[in-house]
């Protein structure tokens, strides 16, 4: 029985084999048009029905307006690796360095790079996804490490569906692992105060930056004179050093940060040497820090577990919000680029929760107040 015009085919193809006899495929296989161009595509079935039931869900999927599965195919992993890193190289993303050969790369994408190797981009499913997250396990790779490799595979897979390389739903979904807890601990002011004191001179200005403005400890250790006002009332930091597009001025306003500018005013200036002077800061933070209690230090082995100079970070962040500063102006300042990247810095601790819960209370009781007139 003829079919309709429009409707595709289901046919058996015919071939010749090595002899040049010819033969019928073994498979049903589906044609039809998808803009004047003809798809043909495999049921890999030796059932005519099945074959049928595919051809109308792909006539049905083409008056949706999704691709062609035959069209998709045959995208390879390293197909949307590549426009993923071009687009980075386009924004300048942060995450992109420079390996030793001259080449650009993404960070964690070699791990990436190694287990989807040459494969279909079709094939990658839920199944698979969680292959990956058992292997890097293995390896002994760390839950939140594998996420932030996962979120770039995510990134390559929903960019290539927006540029029409991919289908909707050859995305598939992501079983992510859990990840990092809080990213520090607060010193309270009072505390790090204490902690100054106790630190060299010489540390003073650093730690004291670092806690005002929760800068990069590799960022801080990078500035130079060159970044540096005239007048020491102003840091301009580098984009690439922030890990950001822009550069970002750090203003030394306010009573923490004044008596840095003033240090920084009495300081001998030389354009490409750095601003703060780091000697020994791992060796005098843990020795300090042992001593106030603040971790635990073992002269003799040299070891340290404790408050990280990194907690400083997360200091600044509690105190900028909880002194009013708006949540955006702080990521703008500390270099978090997301909301999710900051709420791990932006810690709770029991003084906040204190105060939250004698904010809530009291409104509660105003409410009451009011309804009891």
């Amino acid at each position: 029985m003829a079919r309709d015009f429009g409707t595709g085919s289901v046919v058996k193809l015919r071939y010749k084999d090595s002899k040049g006899r010819e033969r019928e495929s073994r498979y049903w296989y589906i044609l039809y048009r998808v803009h004047a161009r003809q798809i043909r595509e495999s049921s890999e079935s030796e059932s005519k029905m099945v074959a049928e039931k595919l051809l109308q869900r792909r006539l049905g999927e083409h008056g949706l307006g999704i691709k062609p599965e035959q069209d998709v195919k045959n995208v390879r992993y390293e197909d949307v690796r590549d426009s993923l890193l071009a687009e980075y190289k386009n924004k300048r993303k942060g995450s992109i360095y420079t390996r030793a050969d001259g080449t650009e790369n993404i960070c964690g994408l070699n791990h990436l790079d190694e287990f989807f190797k040459d494969m279909r981009v079709v094939h990658v499913d839920a199944d698979l996804i969680r292959r990956y997250i058992a292997k890097r396990r293995a390896a002994g790779a760390k839950d939140p490490t594998i996420r932030r490799n996962l979120v770039i595979l995510r990134s390559m897979l929903n960019l290539a569906r927006k540029e029409g390389k991919i289908r909707h739903q050859d995305v598939p979904h992501f079983p992510m692992p859990q990840d990092s807890d809080a990213a520090g601990q607060y010193l309270e002011p009072a505390t790090f105060a204490k902690l100054l004191a106790a630190m060299p001179k010489h540390l003073h200005p650093f730690l004291t930056f670092l806690y005002a403005t929760g800068c990069r400890l590799g960022a801080a250790k990078a500035i130079t004179w060159a970044m540096v006002s005239k007048d020491a009332s102003e840091i301009e930091i580098p984009g690439p050093l922030m890990k950001a597009r822009s550069p970002l001025t750090i203003v030394l306003a306010g009573k923490v940060l004044e008596p840095v500018a003033a240090m920084l005013r009495k300081m001998f200036r030389q354009a490409n040497a750095p601003v703060f002077d780091v000697t020994n800061l791992r060796g005098e933070w843990n020795k300090h820090c042992g001593a106030l209690g603040l971790g635990e230090f073992d002269k003799k082995e040299r070891t340290y577990h404790g408050l990280r100079i990194h907690d400083l970070r997360c200091s600044a962040a509690i105190n900028l919000i909880d002194a009013g500063v708006a949540e955006d102006t702080v990521m703008k300042i500390g270099g978090w680029k997301t909301k999710a990247m900051f709420s791990r810095y932006n810690v709770m601790n029991t003084n906040r929760i204190r105060a939250a819960m004698i904010a809530g209370g009291d409104y509660v009781a105003a409410q009451q107040q009011t309804a009891a007139r």
